[in-house]
């Protein structure tokens, strides 16, 4: 299932990695340099200072003489935090964009532990970042924020996009995305939650120089070139008639389903015992909603002494909702990014959001190393959060992404 918008463990100590993403076979023919281009390095190294200075060293290597425009990060969370920060914000003057994670997404496809980094190059795109502290005052920082881009004219002929990264553990996704939303209509947008590993112990946003937690750093990318935005779920309707009579949208719970404990519901439509409902089959069967002609994906994170479900996004009383079957992840893919190419050519640079759970599946089912040969092949750059957002809605078990073309 697939959807657009459309707008033009503590890090081994002594490992070094870096590598481009690898070269799309076919194409237009011969093109000229591109307005925008990347690099993308990594590193397993312990220490955060001799891990930013060797990354930044390998780019100077590669491009002598240029600086990078925007950086955007990925860090295992198990970092000595502050000493990254001063070490990245040392190293590179320009802005900054980055957040702790789950795994990295990149040219060797997916990774745990270390630091990615991502190098972006050229005339063609810009970025600025914004603060969002607290999250409970997001609307009166989106407030900011539209002010800022109102009084920043864009050149003309260039467009904005977002890349929002925002604390995985305070659960204010849901408020944050409608905000920017509402507030910045004409700014499509993506969305991580910062994530550990499933620690679920510390996920901060890095801005200026710290990392912060119970914040959110939205990204404004401004570029040139034609761009799109995505979505990608690989789950489809059982077609259960499932109607949400009492739920907690603040505490993410679905209490009751048809006038009965949640649970009860949930179990007997999958045709098990309660007692049978393991993490593995919960991931396996999320909750699905109807948002007009489009699913959004519900985890379920487990089910509680009350027989209700925890859910890992919020869940409104009166809805509808379906259950999921797992369907095939790389497929779905393919026809997601097959769709987006059609419409804006090979991209430059994708730079994706993929769930934890979405990984951990893979795993299961001996995926991983195709799925993420697939998304090195297609230059995604991103990494594995503890939900994702797309424009106003935060989801979950989704991979969500901008694609920025290559060429006009």
């Amino acid at each position: 299932m697939t959807a657009t918008t459309r707008e033009r463990r503590s890090p081994s100590p002594a490992r070094i990695g870096s590598a481009g993403f690898p070269a799309r076979l076919g194409g237009r023919g011969a093109q000229p340099e591109p307005a925008i281009s990347n690099e993308c390095v990594f590193s397993a190294l312990g220490d955060p200072a001799q891990a930013v200075e060797v990354l930044a060293r390998e780019l100077q290597h590669r491009r002598p003489g240029q600086t990078p425009a925007a950086v955007v990060f990925f860090c295992d969370g198990l970092y000595p935090l502050q000493a990254l920060a001063d070490a990245l914000s040392q190293r590179f003057a320009c802005p900054l964009l980055g957040c702790t994670s789950g795994g990295q997404i990149g040219p060797g496809g997916f990774r745990r532990g270390g630091l990615s980094l991502l190098a972006c190059y050229g005339s063609g795109l810009r970025l600025g970042t914004h603060l969002i502290e607290p999250l409970s005052q997001a609307e009166s920082a989106v407030e900011r924020i539209a002010r800022d881009l109102a009084d920043r004219p864009l050149t003309p002929g260039w467009r904005r996009f977002g890349l929002l990264l925002v604390d995985g553990l305070h659960q204010g996704e849901e408020r944050l995305a409608h905000a920017l939303y509402h507030g910045l209509g004409d700014v499509p947008f993506i969305g991580g939650s910062a994530s550990d590993e499933m620690r679920f112990e510390h996920t901060p946003v890095y801005f200026d120089g710290r990392f912060r937690s119970n914040a959110a750093v939205f990204g404004v990318f401004e570029t040139s070139q034609a761009f799109e935005a995505f979505r990608v779920q690989h789950f489809v309707p059982r077609r259960e008639r499932l109607v949400i009579t009492e739920a907690d949208p603040e505490r993410r719970l679905v209490i009751q389903i048809n006038g009965l404990p949640a649970a009860e519901v949930y179990a007997h439509a999958l045709g098990v015992p309660e007692a049978a409902l393991s993490p593995e089959l919960l991931e396996a069967h999320p909750l699905l909603l109807r948002m007009g002609e489009e699913l959004v994906v519900r985890a379920i994170s487990r089910v509680t002494r009350a027989r209700a479900l925890l859910c890992l996004s919020a869940v409104e009383t009166g809805v509808l909702v379906d259950i999921g079957d797992a369907g095939a992840a790389l497929e779905a893919l393919k026809q997601g990014f097959d769709a987006v190419e059609s419409r804006i050519g090979e991209p430059a640079l994708v730079l994706g959001c993929d769930c934890t759970l979405r990984r951990r599946q893979a795993e299961r089912d001996n995926q991983l190393g195709a799925i993420g040969d697939f998304l090195a092949q297609h230059r995604v750059f991103g990494f594995s959060t503890h939900g994702e957002q797309f424009n106003g809605l935060h989801i979950n078990q989704t991979f969500t992404a901008i694609a920025v073309a290559a060429h006009p």
